[in-house]
Formats: C-alpha cells, sequence, structure tokens
C-alpha cells in the first residue's frame, strides 16, 4: 500500500474530522444513501440527472476500482459509516498522463472543506499513478465558471449543444492565477465541474459532444489546495490500517 493510498484521519477547517479512504465493495448501500441525499439540483449539477437514485451498474463502477486506471475515494466521518464525500480520477485511455477528475460532497457536509481534503489526497494517488493532468467538463449555460477559465491561462473553445468545449493550460505554479484555480476547485465541489460515471453517461445516452474541458496540471492544483491537516493521535481505526486483529 502506498503512502497515499492509506486511511489518513483529516481535521477539516469546520473541526470536524473524516477518514479518507479508497472506496471498497462494501461501500455500494452507503454510496447509494449519499446520492439519495444530494437535492435535485445537485444531482443535475454534479451527474447532468435529477434521476433519485444511481442504478446498481454505477454503483458498482464506483466501487470496482484497480486503483491504477480508476481510483475513488470517500470521506467517512469518525464511528460513522456514512459517506458524506467522494473524488474519483479515471485515467484516459489514449492519453495515460491525463485523466477525468470528479468531487462530490453531500449538501449537508457542504463548506466544511470536505472537497478540499479529498482533492488533495486524489492528487496524491494521481501523482503516485503517473497521472500528471486532470480534466474536467463545465455546461455551457455555468457563465459564472466560464468567464472564470481565461483568468488561469489559454484558452481554446467550440461549442457543441448545451455544452462549450474548452482546454486550459494553467502556468505550475499557480502563481496570480492560485485564487482564481481555488474558485474552480470549489465550483468542482458545488457540482458546477463535473464528470458523468461512464455507466451512466451510457444509460442517459449523454452526446459525445460532452467533451473534457480543463486540463489542469496535477502539482498546480496540488499546491493551490490548504495544505492537509492530520487528525492528532491514533484516530485511523485499526481495522482500516491492517494493525489490529482484522487480516
Amino acid at each position: 500500500m502506498t503512502t497515499a493510498s492509506r486511511p489518513q484521519a483529516v481535521r477539516l477547517r469546520s473541526g470536524d474530522i473524516v477518514l479518507v479512504r479508497q472506496a471498497r465493495p462494501s461501500d455500494v448501500p452507503a454510496l447509494a444513501r449519499a446520492y439519495a441525499s444530494l437535492g435535485e439540483q445537485s444531482r443535475y449539477q454534479r451527474f447532468f440527472t435529477a434521476i433519485p437514485e444511481l442504478p446498481e451498474s454505477v454503483l458498482t463502477e464506483l466501487t470496482e476500482i484497480d486503483h491504477e486506471n480508476r481510483e475513488v475515494l470517500v470521506a467517512v466521518p469518525l464511528l460513522s459509516s456514512e459517506i458524506v464525500g467522494g473524488s474519483q480520477f479515471v485515467r484516459h485511455a489514449d492519453r495515460p498522463d491525463t485523466a477525468e477528475v470528479a468531487v462530490t460532497v453531500v449538501d449537508a457536509w457542504q463548506n466544511r472543506g470536505v472537497a478540499s481534503a479529498l482533492l488533495a489526497r486524489l492528487s496524491q494517488r494521481a501523482l503516485e499513478a503517473g497521472i500528471e493532468y486532470f480534466t474536467a467538463e463545465i455546461l455551457a449555460e455555468n457563465q459564472a465558471v466560464l468567464t472564470m477559465l481565461p483568468r488561469l491561462g489559454q484558452v481554446e473553445t467550440e461549442s457543441s449543444g448545451p455544452v462549450v468545449s474548452a482546454r486550459v493550460e494553467i502556468a505550475e505554479p499557480p502563481g496570480p492565477a492560485r485564487r482564481d484555480l481555488l474558485d474552480l476547485l470549489a465550483a468542482a465541489a458545488r457540482g458546477e465541474v463535473m464528470i458523468i460515471p461512464l455507466a451512466l453517461r451510457r444509460l442517459l445516452q449523454v452526446p459525445e459532444a460532452l467533451a473534457h474541458i480543463v486540463r489542469l496540471p496535477v502539482t498546480a492544483v496540488l499546491k493551490a489546495l490548504p495544505p492537509l491537516q492530520p487528525a492528532p493521535g491514533p484516530s485511523v481505526p485499526a481495522e482500516e490500517t491492517g494493525t489490529g486483529g482484522c487480516a
């Protein structure tokens, strides 16, 4: 197990402590409950659909991962089995140094720092896996996010249906653009920058015009995020570290 793949107890800026760990097949019921707890607008922003429940095939896809081409991390409050946030990367088959990225936080836990913790840990995992760039998608109707992109770097855009395809290269390190990059990452946490799981994309027959839009150096994302604050003391349960009675 690599450094960034180990479970880590993190103190959020709100003071709450969550365990950030890799997703596993037994998480399917908790992931289903987390999705169900999202409001209709949150579901649409994050998954391009307002369906009340994720299909079993999508939930299975989120937990059957190889940790190299697909990684899914979840945030779980201590002494709880409920998932309050998740992040994932999916490596591009034709561009192995690049992966789609997404983060989702349930409505009741937004604005506490869950997304930042998940993105920081996911960025560390991506670098371990040899991924140098993250890509994401933005709806054309989201003018607030789209107008932010030119401040991050050179933008090339083209329109197709409801989606504007754009490529943005960010200077590294972020420098003066750090605030805008943080705003973009915050928009991702609110669901305004999204990824549609492959199984759900096929189910909804989403047009291929939903292109990958923003291309961000992973190291720039990591540098722009607040540093992780490990929770003091032995906050990771023994069964999560493999040091207890469980194998």
